[in-house]
């Protein structure tokens, strides 16, 4: 502690310093989670007790999960833990399942982790948590403060990104979203943890880090953390001797919640800083592409699992609660240490073990619901065709090429909708590499693909029939030589580069191709940790993959295919460019054979478009970003337009979330290649064996859509690449429902408003919650018939990147709710209001 005599005593920055004790709990990083499950209550426990001794001792807990954990593994410390709760000695905060990265999971699963976290609250105490903490993310996407309020928080704490990485020096300041939503933010000084000792040097380096407050006040906290722990005995005998030196003023014990309700109390006006809040550990938005492909996968599979369990639920008894814990194993994994790829390597095979059971779950669901609502589809018999179903999970018309693998007669197939109409499909190879003849049965074997148009939301009967006069389809998807064509789009792959040599729009001419001599992939060494440290930008000379051949992989008059295969060094890459008949993009299937050690590779999108900005898509909406050649985190589409033509082009895949612009030519960062849970300045030593990450084999699919008046939305191509159509075989029988239908209409009309969830309500299963997003940066309205639910309207409009919560009762209008399902007028009890 420093010397102070009392004459020269200089007077104390701050009136007041709220002192937050805090233990910080990665549940999973450099240790499984069953070792963050026993530190929780160890933390807990530890925090019980010295609250027991020391009277003015405050304890801050967050993350719902890891109260869930002492919930079921220890009930009396349960209990207590809820007294000390109501007596004000342990501040709730947080009301999130976990501490999510904040840049990668989408806007659905952000809405879960206070809908679920604050939820949970409710249940077992009371009521809810007043403000938001999330100390150690990476960066912060423009469309939290919306989120926040919505989970009814009335402040939010982080670390990152520091002042360093950002041009704001605020400490305490307003952030608003990009939607205009405001909430008071603090940005904690130094560390959100400490040693277990003295906390002098501590509280001296958050002081002197804490930007020119209006406030007079400031939090600092302190504790063990990472691994948990918390304040210690000798953390609270220097804090009562700091504070009795003066020399920061008075230190209060307390929650956050002081802080901000002292800033609301007393009329603080804070600087303002609008937008995302970037950037920290760029290397984290591509580490570990595994985890990255299983958690977009996950959020999928039990968006649709909700929305088509609903739909049956509507007719049939339906129990959807098994998606209760599959939302909970994929929020967990959405943790700041799990999802961004930083954590020890046998915590990804916990990972995919945990989402694979949520997919698995969720698939289940939809598959149950499914054959519910195939049950009640009208099917007359007819012994010469093989009904099949292609159901589509979205609310919005699709036109999307599918596929079906099917035992039938032998002889010639036709492919007719229920009313007859032909439909073109194209055989294509089998999954399974056995015989085409089955003799037992007297059957044969085909895999069929066809392009299908689906009512929103709704399914579509098609019919194979046997021994027909075979019907010759117009070819409307070609191939010759390196040249692609469909009815949109002529592609010429370069057999030198393996990129596209011409892309030319039909209906006007324009070539989209870039110059001779552009990169498609290149490979760098990258010698920046798990955590791409101090990395601003991977754009940088390397080599490229060396094309080895250019084949035909298709030709017919459904898909026309080109399968480009390359290598670097002791690594694979493959790509099918495909056109599908009808569709305006371009399809490019990826595979990656991966071999290499402390590189990254790019897989590049040049263009002929000019421009110095790019748009990214984020949780809802997009945000644009200059065309530097910085590494950026988006969500499933980045798109470019031409600053003098006006000619746009989008790209769109299933798996990345990295992604950078140069003067218009588009970049995702498709593999890195760190040391598993490396940070500098540790430094490897030679000779010794480590683990890499993304090595072996990972599959992932590209859309190249250029842009116009009549393009489709290259949001909703990225709905429907990220959860395709369900296609089965179905059998002969009566049923109430025609063999085509529709089950919303509306949103067709309003392009740019999405449909996110479609679910029962939280307070009564029997009404059903539909939450609308706009993605457009201006107003939209929208008129909804939802038809599944006995033809009830939703009409409203909504602000710029606005999201909406409707309940739709089975009787009565529909009403809002906010994030956590709670109408306006409804009183709940702020846990730690004041403390």
């Amino acid at each position: 502690m420093s010397d102070v005599t009392g004459d020269t005593q200089e007077a104390p920055r701050f009136e007041r310093v709220y002192m937050v004790g805090h233990a910080h709990l990665d549940p999973v990083w450099l240790w499984r989670w069953t070792e963050g499950y026993q530190e929780a209550r160890a933390m807990v426990h530890a925090a019980v007790k010295l609250i027991g001794e020391n009277d003015a001792y405050v304890f801050t807990l967050e993350q719902m999960a890891v109260l869930d954990w002492i919930r079921e593994s220890d009930p009396a410390l349960f209990q207590r833990t809820k007294e000390l709760v109501a007596e004000g000695r342990i501040a709730m905060v947080g009301g999130w399942w976990v501490e999510p990265d904040c840049n990668l999971p989408c806007l659905e699963a952000f809405v879960r982790q206070g809908l679920v976290g604050q939820r949970f609250l409710m249940e077992h105490f009371g009521g809810i948590a007043g403000v938001g903490l999330n100390a150690d993310p990476f960066g912060h996407t423009a469309a939290l403060p919306q989120i926040l309020r919505g989970h009814r928080l009335a402040g939010y704490c982080f670390l990152r990104p520091g002042p360093h990485e950002t041009p704001m020096a605020e400490t305490a300041f307003t952030w608003v979203g990009h939607d205009g939503t405001s909430i008071p933010a603090y940005r904690i000084p130094h560390e959100y943890c400490s040693s277990g000792a003295a906390i002098d040097n501590h509280v001296d380096a958050a002081i002197s880090k804490i930007a020119p407050s209006v406030t007079g006040e400031a939090m600092v906290f302190y504790g063990v953390g990472n691994h948990g722990g918390g304040p210690t005995r000798r953390n609270l005998e220097s804090l009562a001797e700091i504070d009795a030196s003066g020399r920061h003023g008075r230190l209060e014990p307390a929650g956050p919640a002081r802080f901000f309700a002292s800033i609301a109390r007393r009329g603080v006006d804070l600087p303002v800083w609008k937008g995302e809040l970037q950037r920290h550990a760029a290397g984290c938005y591509a580490a570990h592409s595994g985890i990255k492909r299983l958690n977009l996968q996950a959020e999928n599979a039990l968006l649709e699992a909700e929305r088509y369990a609903t739909l049956a639920a509507r007719a049939d008894s339906m129990d959807d609660a098994a998606l209760d814990d599959a939302w909970k194993a994929v929020l967990f994994n959405q943790f700041h240490d799990i999802l961004p790829g930083s954590s020890i390597e046998i915590a990804y095979e916990d990972s995919a073990h945990q989402l694979g059971g949520a997919i698995a779950a969720g698939h289940r669901v939809t598959n149950r619901a499914l054959q519910i609502r195939a049950g009640r589809i009208g099917i007359p018999l007819d012994e010469a065709t093989q009904p099949i179903l292609v159901f589509n999970p979205h609310p919005f018309p699709v036109t999307a090429p599918v596929e079906i693998e099917a035992a039938f007669r032998a002889g010639p197939w036709t492919l007719r909708t229920e009313d007859g109409e032909a439909v073109t499909f194209q055989e294509i190879r089998k999954d399974a590499q056995v015989w085409d003849h089955d003799t037992l049965r007297g059957l044969f074997h085909r895999r069929l693909r066809f392009v299908a148009d689906l009512p929103a939301f709704g399914h579509a009967l098609f019919r194979l029939h046997a021994q027909e006069a075979h019907e010759t389809a117009t070819a409307t998807a070609t191939t010759e030589g390196h040249v692609l064509r469909n009815d949109h789009l002529e592609v010429e792959i370069d057999p030198a580069t393996g990129w596209v040599a011409r892309c030319v729009r039909l209906s006007d001419g324009r070539d989209f191709a870039p110059p001779a001599g552009k990169p498609r992939t290149v490979v760098i060494d990258d010698e920046s940790d798990t955590w791409g440290h101090r990395v601003e930008s991977y754009v940088r000379p390397g080599e490229s993959f060396r094309v080895e051949s250019v084949a035909i992989e298709e030709a017919g008059p459904v898909s026309a295919a080109i399968r480009v295969t390359s290598r670097h060094g002791a690594s694979r890459l493959s790509e099918v460019f495909r056109l599908h008949a009808g569709v305006p993009h371009l399809e490019i299937r990826v595979e990656v054979d991966w071999r290499e050690h402390g590189k990254l590779m790019k897989l590049r999108f040049p263009s002929s478009i000019r421009t110095d900005t790019a748009r990214y898509a984020i949780q809802n909406g997009f945000v644009d970003r200059p065309a530097d050649g910085m590494e950026y985190p988006g969500q499933r589409v980045v798109s470019v337009t031409d600053a003098s033509t006006g000619a746009g082009l989008a790209v769109i895949n299933d798996a990345k979330y990295a992604y950078d612009c140069v003067d218009g030519d588009i970049g995702i960062t498709a593999v890195r290649s760190p040391v598993y849970a490396w940070h500098d300045p540790r430094e490897l030593q030679p000779g010794t064996h480590y683990s890499y990450h993304d090595q072996g084999i990972q599959r992932f699919t590209c859309l190249v859509q250029p842009l116009g008046a009549e393009s489709p939305d290259p949001l909703r191509l990225a709905d429907t690449l990220t959860m395709p159509p369900r296609v089965m075989l179905e059998s002969f029988h009566d049923g109430d429902l025609p063999a085509s239908v529709a089950n919303i209409s509306g949103l067709d009309e309003a392009p740019d408003v999405a449909i996110t969830a479609i679910k029962p309500w939280e307070d009564d299963r029997s009404a059903t919650v539909i939450r609308l997003a706009n993605h457009a940066d201006d107003r939209r309205s929208v008129d909804l018939a939802l038809h599944f639910l006995a033809g009830r309207r939703l009409a409203t409009e909504l602000a710029a990147f606005q999201v909406a919560t409707f309940v739709i009762p089975v009787e009565g209008e529909p009403f809002e709710v906010d994030l956590i399902e709670l109408t306006p007028d409804t009183d709940v009890p702020v846990l730690s209001r004041d403390v």
